[in-house]
């Protein structure tokens, strides 16, 4: 808890969102006074390259911890703890909370103001090259909800971790830039629709549940931002090889212009594995066309590709891992 310094008081919901007198949801953090006198007690200071954004609107906060539906039976893993401020509010609700934060600078901060909690646990960790599983083990860790208010700059490639992994999670709630939560729910055929909306698709039903303006951050962004609710399912389509279904998915966004067939045919690990005639054949007894774009495939496409692909030998030797190149 703070020193020396009086906490701002615990609000508690009532209504639709919390009941009363069973949750109280802790968002003495929230405001910018509070950021303002945690950071000049400790001296700290942004780091622009951490994409470092600290919520101040105790609603945003209410508002995430209802979407993801904390109670009291829940495990909660949590990443980019910064102050403390989300990592508050979920302690206030959850069983336990694992806090992961990078910045190290930010140890004595959160532990000054997580300390009244005993169900939370912090960890020095980069998310982006954490071993999920390993941590999974670790922690004799089940299903666990996910919550996280996100640097813009690593929200594609830590969700794409997240995916590979095959973690079970029950359900992901995520602040990130605007434009990355328009990409993840976008339709076949627009702009918009790329790897990771077919990724994410495959593995969760995803719902944009919240618009949020700069004006709830300190520092503010330039951009707004977005709360995207995942709610895993593992069984929403025909289950395949994740690691040949994301080099089928990079494959065919691999050049935008292109056909699928050239753009297929032209990436790894089909190139040189497969003659393109077989891929056409491939492709056509897929329900394919062809010479259509990867844009125009819906993920039961991309599914059903993956599968035909996985049977045949020249494909299904090579080294299927996932590519560090994150799109």
């Amino acid at each position: 808890m703070f020193t020396g310094r009086k906490l701002l008081p615990i609000f508690i919901e009532s209504g639709e969102c919390l009941q009363v007198n069973k949750t109280a949801v802790d968002t003495s953090l929230a405001s910018p006074k509070a950021v303002n006198e945690l950071i000049e007690a400790h001296g700290f200071t942004f780091r622009r390259s951490l994409g470092q954004n600290f919520l101040i609107d105790g609603n945003i906060l209410r508002s995430i911890v209802h979407i993801a539906d904390i109670n009291q039976t829940d495990t909660v893993v949590e990443i980019g703890a910064g102050i403390g401020t989300l990592t508050r509010a979920l302690a206030s609700l959850a069983k336990r909370v694992f806090a992961l934060e990078i910045d190290q600078r930010l140890n004595p901060v959160l532990a000054d103001t997580v300390a009244q909690y005993d169900n939370v646990e912090l960890h020095n960790a980069d998310a982006l090259e954490m071993d999920w599983q390993a941590f999974w083990l670790e922690h004799n860790l089940g299903k666990v909800k996910l919550v996280a208010n996100l640097p813009y700059y690593i929200t594609s490639p830590l969700l794409i971790n997240l995916f590979e992994a095959e973690l079970p999670l029950e359900k992901m709630v995520v602040m990130m830039q605007r434009e990355v939560a328009e990409r993840l729910v976008a339709e076949p055929g627009t702009k918009a629709y790329g790897t990771i909306s077919v990724l994410a698709n495959y593995y969760s039903d995803v719902k944009v549940c919240q618009i949020v303006p700069p004006t709830v951050f300190m520092p503010r962004p330039a951009v707004d931002s977005a709360v995207v609710m995942f709610t895993i399912n593992h069984n929403k389509h025909e289950t395949v090889d994740g690691a040949l279904l994301w080099q089928v998915i990079k494959a065919g966004f691999a050049q935008r212009r292109k056909t699928l067939i050239n753009s297929m045919a032209s990436a790894s690990p089909f190139k040189g594995s497969i003659e393109k005639t077989e891929l056409r054949s491939l492709l056509e007894s897929s329900g394919i066309e062809p010479d259509v774009r990867a844009e125009r495939l819906n993920v039961d496409d991309f599914v059903t590709l993956t599968s035909r692909l996985a049977t045949m030998s020249g494909v299904s030797n090579q080294e299927k891992g996932w590519s560090n190149e994150r799109q």
